[in-house]
């Protein structure tokens, strides 16, 4: 997930960023969200697209990257380039639940280079929604040979056209998704029976996004040995596994990604192959962003301030479980243990560049205004901010396949 980046992706991940902002996204006719009352979901059978690639047609996959199956560990591979949790906390998952829908292909990614989220009308689009759990292995291999995929659907001709002309060779239609809230009637791409039953509990609370794992702290095989801006600090106190379920209400749009697979690296859209050969578009998902300690891409991740939320009055603190309920309230910018004692940085492994060596733990929103009103207002809390990171985990393909964020709760734009 670490990537090089030239000066267009950074203009573009601040587009991303302030999508929604004062010129509107383009909306995508014909998405109607239908009546939902939050009852029980009703699970449809799922058939994957056949494998046989067809002439002529785009094939839209889903992954969530090796990351997500075979978590962050710590310490982090020798000569590793994926991220890894810097305050020395290895990240397992359990269950990795979204719901995604409306993978819609539209004319002319490039019809306003300024506000990327508008283009021309939509040609395409593949209607789920498709419930999956992306800790669980696709059988299809990912890009980048980054983990596995699970292909959701195939698009064979412009079925938002009158007749359904077949796609153009020469040209690139705009690519997006939505990430939306857990559906009435889904698609079960692979949900077990633990994950069925938890995917009840994101419908009763609007939840489009819900994570299981454990955190275990390996910062005591670090090699040079963790330190802290705060060395009087006892972290004895802060448990050293840590069970957590976090859910999120964060339906998004991700609009007009960038593709790095035409040229030049940083152009919009998709196109078919040589000769009309079938293109595969796939959906990445980087569950590493609620992690982020700063709202900016391949920040650094760290468990501390949520682990710290568990924290006992004198040491050495027992196993613990954490959920969404235990970050509400707590200041992002000053973060403080169960016993209202400030958190320092801790820093594990290599000396990082910038590395933190005095204050305390705050996590950075990078502009992005905090107000404890929450909402639109400001991000009002460590559950918010770890809510907004998330929103942006949407990408394209492999690597930063950018697109325009339009989120759809309230949230600051």
């Amino acid at each position: 997930m670490k990537h090089v980046w030239s000066w267009s992706s950074l203009m573009a991940l601040a587009a991303a960023f302030t999508a929604c902002g004062p010129v509107a996204p383009k909306p995508d006719a014909g998405v109607v969200e239908p009546p939902d009352d939050g009852g029980p979901a009703t699970f449809r059978a799922f058939t994957a697209p056949p494998t046989t690639a067809a002439n002529g047609a785009f094939l839209f996959t889903l992954t969530a990257e090796a990351s997500a199956t075979e978590g962050f560990a710590f310490p982090p591979p020798a000569g590793a380039m994926e991220p890894f949790f810097i305050d020395g906390w290895q990240v397992q998952y359990e269950h990795l639940l979204v719901t995604v829908d409306a993978i819609t292909l539209s004319e002319n990614p490039d019809l306003s280079p300024a506000n990327p989220g508008v283009t021309g009308e939509p040609v395409a689009r593949a209607t789920g929604p498709w419930a999956v759990d992306l800790a669980k292995e696709g059988p299809l291999p990912a890009k980048g040979m980054e983990g596995k995929a699970f292909a959701l659907a195939r698009l064979s001709n412009q079925n938002l056209k009158a007749g359904a002309p077949a796609f153009s060779t020469s040209t690139k239609y705009a690519f997006g998704y939505e990430l939306v809230a857990a559906a009435p009637s889904p698609f079960d791409v692979n949900l077990d029976d633990d994950a069925k039953a938890a995917y009840q509990v994101m419908r009763a609370n609007g939840w489009s996004y819900w994570v299981k794992g454990t955190a275990t702290w390996r910062g005591d095989l670090s090699t040079p040995a963790c330190r802290s801006t705060n060395p009087g600090y006892d972290f004895n106190r802060v448990p050293k596994v840590v069970r957590f379920s976090f859910g999120w209400r964060v339906p998004t749009s991700y609009k007009n990604c960038l593709n790095q697979e035409l040229m030049p690296a940083d152009s919009r859209g998709v196109q078919l192959g040589a000769n009309g050969a079938e293109a595969t578009v796939q959906m990445t998902l980087h569950n590493d962003h609620p992690f982020w300690d700063a709202l900016e891409e391949d920040a650094p991740l760290r468990f501390d301030a949520i682990a710290a939320r568990k924290s006992v009055a004198m040491g050495p603190a027992p196993e613990a479980s954490v959920t969404i309920a235990d970050l509400a309230g707590v200041d992002l910018e000053a973060v403080t243990d169960a016993q209202g004692t400030r958190v320092p940085f801790r820093t594990c492994g290599a000396v990082q560049a910038g590395e933190r060596t005095m204050g305390s733990l705050a996590l950075d929103p990078k502009g992005v205004p905090v107000n404890p009103a929450g909402g639109a207002a400001g991000l009002k809390d460590l559950a918010d901010y770890m809510a907004y990171n998330l929103s942006t985990f949407g990408h394209a393909n492999a690597g930063e396949g950018l697109c325009v964020i339009a989120r759809k709760y309230p949230s600051p734009q």
